[in-house]
């Protein structure tokens, strides 16, 4: 389920990584899906003041440890992140791509708040081109966990579906698993336009942790979470508000600590 495609993931030295991708004129497209996961990325971003006819919805651009980004949201689910990572990289010049945000655990061994990075991608079709090799090791030495990535439809709530879905996609004897529901569709859109690109995610909730069985129905019809679905859901659930809540906090806490992690990943020391 996990192999290679053919042409990606040639080895590159991390040091030739960081030079070829943080050279002068180089630029950073960081994605997120979730706005508290943008909102948490943005603190460790140096913004350039907005321009002239700039909307809600635009990249936010400046610099982050001296290197050139530009930090997006594309919104949450497979359709809405393949369009935006494409709306994206078109919308101006891009010469790499960090998919950022939380992820679900599949594996014991990964706890909330732990941050991860992708060393393979895949979802229902297969695995997705794999990730830029000298930029998944720069960010193993900063203390990423290598994980595989797994990206689902709907989101897993309960221990028992975590471990058929890791049993099912997870590429069992490769180490730990994460599963989110972008970082395919990040994958695949950078390299259609080939750009090379990394998924570094924070653990929002580990294997054993429980999430409202009732969020699956929640989902609108281009696969993204419908938040006012989940509001009068809750009123019939409100035993599953603190849960959803502390969600949230990690959510924002987690997402700060990207920030600060990507700076020093992005630094030219690091």
């Amino acid at each position: 389920m996990f192999a290679s495609e053919p042409g990606c993931g040639q080895k590159v030295p991390p040091a030739r990584a960081a030079a070829r991708y943080g050279s002068a004129g180089a630029v950073t497209l960081i994605l997120t899906a979730l706005p508290e996961e943008f909102e948490g990325l943005s603190k460790a971003v140096e913004a350039e003041p907005r321009r002239p006819g700039n909307r809600d919805g635009d990249p936010l651009r400046g610099r982050m440890a001296g290197a050139s980004v530009r930090l997006a949201s594309t919104g949450d689910g497979a359709i809405r992140a393949t369009r935006g990572a494409l709306s994206f990289l078109e919308d101006g010049p891009a010469s790499f791509l960090i998919g950022a945000g939380v992820a679900g655990a599949l594996s014991p061994a990964l706890k909330a708040g732990e941050i991860v990075v992708a060393t393979r991608v895949a979802d229902v079709s297969g695995d997705a081109p794999a990730p830029e090799p000298g930029w998944v090791a720069r960010a193993a030495a900063l203390g990423a966990k290598r994980a595989s990535f797994v990206t689902v439809a709907a989101p897993l709530c309960s221990p028992a579906r975590k471990r058929e879905v890791a049993a099912r996609l997870g590429a069992g004897d490769t180490g730990d698993v994460a599963v989110d529901m972008e970082s395919a569709a990040w994958a695949r859109a950078a390299a259609s336009r080939g750009v090379p690109y990394m998924i570094l995610r924070a653990i929002s909730d580990s294997l054993e942790e429980e999430l409202p069985g009732f969020l699956p129905s929640c989902l609108a019809a281009d696969g993204s979470v419908n938040r006012s679905a989940v509001a009068w859901k809750l009123l019939f659930h409100p035993a599953a508000i603190p849960s959803l809540l502390a969600q949230r906090r990690r959510v924002a806490e987690s997402s700060e600590e990207l920030g600060r992690f990507l700076s020093r990943l992005l630094a030219p020391e690091a």
